[in-house]
């Protein structure tokens, strides 16, 4: 490391140390660093308060990723399929004391309706408390994967004064965790939640402090200044493993590391040069060099260890000779001799844009970067943050946008498939740029209300196939993620869906 990267990491460390030394001095408290900045309003974006045990929802979801109850005890659907009641379950106090019922549950759902995307494509008709204890929601047509959508984060009940906050910059929901502070870009400070009708914490704070460099996490959990630190790069967590003290934990989560295609312009608007791109990848070769073996190349989207894979999918060989072949065929040869391919005097030169926040995504950009070469591809490496990825992404400033792609925010696969694959979806969804199959809209739309889950599977099935052989993305591994702990931390585990942290499971000794 040259003498600018140590002074820029030893600033970090030195930033980080000050950012602690405002925690105070509380005991028995547990300290996380991860690279996201936490948001505030869980109806905008519920990942952060969620994951931290600061909201909750309707319904959980446990380890094996089927719903159980949350702030409701139990639920129901009509006949027709067309209103789901929801029971509110008794005694659960807010953080402000003010106690849950169906009529505070009505208002914050109603205020994600209009806040959250997540709902944007959800045929919510009505929401209606019916007394304190009974929740019903309308439908303007049948959809049976209403009960996973109110597990996502952004369907969290707040409190009434909360909600008149308007935009919420001190949430107050039912979690074992409270919500004291918040720094952007430094920290989000809880306190345990003394009235939880669940488990209570053992831990008395909690700070999560905002650090995006891996190595800088690292040193962190070294000096002692972080009892957790989350989403590590193999080549760190290979090298904690030998080290007294610490602990590697490994989670295989629903989430895929995949290249999303520009299929409206440019080389990869022909299908054919993107299923080449597919031959021309070493899928194992990631997963050996840049993962240090964890994890595996991925076939389909989803891991074969969640129900909605699709096990027939055949996996591409690593196949550069039949890669070459198939970029001839649509035109890409090396008139010039220089080893760049070119078609009607256009250079095969491409940007590929990624972000730095999941460390493993830029080595993994310059391995794609090397074979492409060997089949006569010019690849430029493009690597911001991410709120910067995301805004060219959106825009479609890109050739090829390698991301790691969350699959079960909400535990079904409606929601993924609405945003990346069916045609309704909006430029700064996900998905292939501007591709559209009118078959996988079909077969989503069908899914969307069909009430067996084994049918639904077999159309999901069928969207997944169409997308492989289409290739808007090309799907590479499957994540474990990997966080380490301090051994003065016991009961820490990670959940499939990334909903949780289980920070109330946790203890220090």
């Amino acid at each position: 490391m040259g003498k600018i990267g140590k002074s820029f990491l030893f600033f970090m460390v030195v930033l980080s140390l000050c950012l602690i030394s405002t925690i105070g001095t509380a005991e028995n408290v547990l300290t996380v660093a991860g690279p996201w900045d936490p948001a505030v309003d869980p109806h905008v974006s519920g990942y952060s308060l969620q994951r931290l045990g600061v909201t909750e929802t309707l319904v959980d979801v446990d380890q094996s990723v089927g719903l159980i109850p949350g702030l409701a005890s139990n639920w129901q659907v009509s006949g027709d399929q067309l209103t789901w009641t929801f029971i509110i379950r008794e005694g659960v106090k807010f953080h402000d004391g003010s106690f849950v019922n169906a009529h505070t549950a009505e208002k914050s759902l109603e205020d994600s309706l209009k806040k959250s995307k997540t709902f944007a494509k959800v045929p919510i008709k009505d929401i209606t408390a019916l007394n304190d204890k009974t929740l019903e929601i309308s439908l303007n047509s049948a959809f049976p994967a209403l009960p996973a959508y109110m597990a996502k984060g952004e369907s969290a009940i707040l409190s009434e004064a909360c909600l008149a906050q308007g935009d919420i910059t001190s949430p107050v929901s039912t979690g074992p965790f409270k919500f004291v502070s918040f720094s952007p870009k430094e920290e989000m400070i809880t306190a345990s939640n003394p009235d939880y009708w669940g488990k209570k914490p053992s831990v008395d704070q909690v700070v999560y402090m905002t650090v995006p460099e891996a190595a800088t996490r690292s040193l962190l959990l070294e000096s002692g200044d972080a009892d957790i630190v989350q989403i590590m790069p193999a080549d760190v967590t290979e090298s904690f493993k030998s080290k007294s003290g610490f602990t590697v934990k490994s989670q295989p989560i629903a989430r895929t590391r995949e290249i999303l295609y520009n299929c409206e312009s440019g080389p990869f608007a022909d299908q054919t040069v993107r299923q080449a791109i597919n031959y021309a990848i070493d899928r194992q070769a990631i997963v050996d060099y840049v993962m240090e073996g964890v994890g595996s190349p991925a076939a389909g989207m989803f891991p074969p260890d969640f129900y909605w894979a699709n096990s027939n999918i055949q996996p591409f060989s690593y196949d550069p000779e039949k890669a070459k072949s198939m970029l001839e065929q649509a035109g890409w040869k090396d008139s010039d001799g220089d080893g760049i391919l070119d078609k009607n005097r256009e250079k095969f030169s491409i940007t590929l844009v990624t972000y730095p926040e999941r460390a493993e995504l830029p080595p993994t950009a310059e391995v794609i970067q090397d074979q492409l070469k060997d089949i006569g591809i010019e690849v430029e490496i493009v690597v911001v943050d991410n709120d910067s990825s995301t805004a060219l992404r959106e825009k479609g400033d890109y050739d090829m946008y390698l991301m790691g792609r969350g699959l079960l925010f909400v535990p079904d696969p409606d929601e993924v498939m609405m945003t990346d694959y069916h045609s309704s979806r909006k430029d700064n969804e996900y998905g292939g740029y501007k591709w559209s199959n009118a078959r996988v809209d079909e077969l989503i739309d069908q899914a969307r209300k069909t009430n067996d889950m084994a049918e639904r599977k077999k159309l999901y099935d069928e969207v997944q196939q169409i997308v492989v052989d289409e290739a808007p993305v090309s799907y590479l591994n499957y994540y474990v993620n990997q966080d380490i702990t301090s051994d003065k931390v016991s009961g820490y585990r990670m959940h499939p869906t990334e909903m949780s942290y289980h920070l109330e499971d946790v203890t220090l000794g």
